[in-house]
This record gives structure tokens, C-alpha cells and sequence, in this order.
């Protein structure tokens, strides 16, 4: 009697609780079951932190073609000028005798003692970075989590089995995989410089770092972003290595894409052309 006079998501909730599931995937399927008594955002953080431990951290970082960052021998007006340009917080530093390796972090709060008390001195940038946590491409999400919860950090340095950078993880972008798209008033701005811009009739003008996925939903199209995320990198893979990027013509499902800005092995900009 008592059992049929308890609403009906208690005693979904006690028969939940009562199964004892012996695999991920059971636990998952239990999860997605609770949608009868559960706020859907509720189980989709759910799901969210039952896929961490399946999420490797290369699928979530920012590659290193798409980071802001700073030289070691930069001097105060330059670094300046990238705090302000980028709004970010905080920025991985380049060796200055080798381009791959990061040698620390700088927080954009820890210029403000020396703007404001030591104006007139050279700014040392190895005296205000800190240490960098390293992780490696294969780490999983999860581990990466812990680690930048007990080191209490907010970003993490990742790299490849050669030890070279290969991009940046956050806490915003593990966050971002348990409750969703985190947006706060920088992200306009970030959008923006991956802007498509029209050029001509059936032409664009494409930032290189514009993500497949954001290429696709403007123009319809269908690239695939399973091995590349970007349209500079989605013509990196077909084009291969060669000496000379800029004015390259790459041709791919009925769109004839021309190189205009590049450098020895970083595509800049695109035009964009709908055959």
C-alpha cells in the first residue's frame, strides 16, 4: 500500500538504486533510464562524468596552431599587447631557443604588482611565470581533472611522446565535457577572429583556425573533422608537405579552396570559393 501511494520518481529512484550494475555500460544505461525522474541537464552531467574516463585529453585541448602565447625574451609591451588583444587570463611561455618546449605560465594578475610598483624596471618574465603541469596527448580527461584540481591549477601543458607541445588543456575545457558549452564575454570575441567572411559571389575569406565544424554550419558542407579540426588543417591533409604554402589551390567536394597567407608549415588565411 505504501508502495503505491509514493510518487512514482521515488520509487523509480529506489528500484535505481536497488540494481546493482556490474559494467560502465549498465551504469550508463541506468543513467539514461533515470530521465523519467531526473532534470534532463541532470543526466546529461551524469552522462558527461561517466564518459570522462573515455575522453582522452587530445580530443579536448586547444591544438598548439590555435594558441595564444608568449616568448620568454618578450618584452612588457608585448606582452601587454597580447593580455589585451586576447582578454585571456592566462598564457603558456616559449622557450626562447626552442620554439617547442614551454618553460612556464604567466597570469595575467601577476603583472599587476609590477605595473604598478616597479614601472621603471626591465621586466624578467622567468621571475613572474610558474611552473607548467605537463600531461601527455593519451592522458585521460579524468586523470587530467585530479591533477589539475590537486595541483590547483587552471591549465595544463600538453604534449606528444617526443615531449614537443602539442597544445593546452583547461579546467573549463573538462568542464565544458560534463555540463556543456561554458560561454562568458570573451567568447564573442573568440568567434570573430574565426569569422567567414564574404569576398565575392559564391567566395569567403576563411581564417585558417575556423573549426570544420563552424566551416560546415555556415556553408552546409560536410568536411569531415575526425582527424583535423580546422580548415587550415583539413588543407594541411590533403596538400602534404610542400616547400611553398601560400597559393596553393586545393579542390575538395565541389569548393576550390586558394592559400593566401601562410608561412613554412602554418596555413593563416583561405579563400573560399563554391564551385
Amino acid at each position: 500500500m505504501q508502495e503505491e501511494s509514493s510518487p512514482s520518481w521515488t520509487r523509480g529512484l529506489r528500484k535505481w538504486l536497488h540494481t546493482a550494475p556490474e559494467t560502465r555500460d549498465e551504469l550508463l544505461k541506468l543513467v539514461q533510464d533515470s530521465r523519467k525522474f531526473l532534470e534532463p541537464d541532470t543526466v546529461a552531467m551524469l552522462e558527461g562524468v561517466l564518459d570522462l574516463p573515455a575522453t582522452k585529453v587530445r580530443e579536448v585541448m586547444t591544438p598548439r596552431t590555435a594558441l595564444i602565447s608568449l616568448q620568454e625574451d618578450d618584452d612588457l609591451l608585448d606582452i601587454i599587447h597580447v593580455l589585451i588583444e586576447s582578454a585571456h587570463s592566462r598564457f603558456p611561455v616559449f622557450s626562447k631557443d626552442n620554439e617547442d618546449t614551454v618553460v612556464g605560465v604567466l597570469l595575467a594578475k601577476d603583472l599587476l604588482p609590477f605595473l604598478t610598483e616597479r614601472r621603471t624596471q626591465k621586466l624578467d618574465i622567468n621571475v613572474l611565470m610558474r611552473q607548467p603541469l605537463f600531461v601527455p596527448e593519451s592522458a585521460r580527461s579524468d586523470q587530467v581533472l585530479r591533477m589539475l584540481k590537486n595541483t590547483q591549477s587552471h591549465l595544463a601543458i600538453v604534449i606528444d611522446e617526443y615531449g614537443t607541445t602539442s597544445g593546452i588543456v583547461t579546467l573549463e575545457d573538462i568542464l565544458e565535457e560534463i555540463v556543456g558549452e561554458i560561454e562568458d564575454e570573451h567568447d564573442e570575441a573568440d568567434q570573430i577572429a574565426q569569422f567567414i567572411q564574404p569576398d565575392d559571389q559564391n567566395a569567403w575569406i576563411v581564417q585558417a583556425l575556423t573549426p570544420i565544424e563552424h566551416f560546415n554550419d555556415l556553408m552546409n558542407t560536410h568536411f569531415s573533422d575526425e582527424e583535423v579540426e580546422t580548415m587550415g588543417g583539413l588543407l594541411l591533409q590533403e596538400i602534404g608537405l610542400v616547400n611553398d604554402l601560400q597559393g596553393q589551390i586545393v579542390e575538395l567536394e565541389g569548393w576550390n579552396f586558394q592559400i593566401l597567407e601562410a608561412d613554412s608549415r602554418t596555413i593563416h588565411l583561405i579563400r573560399a570559393v563554391r564551385s
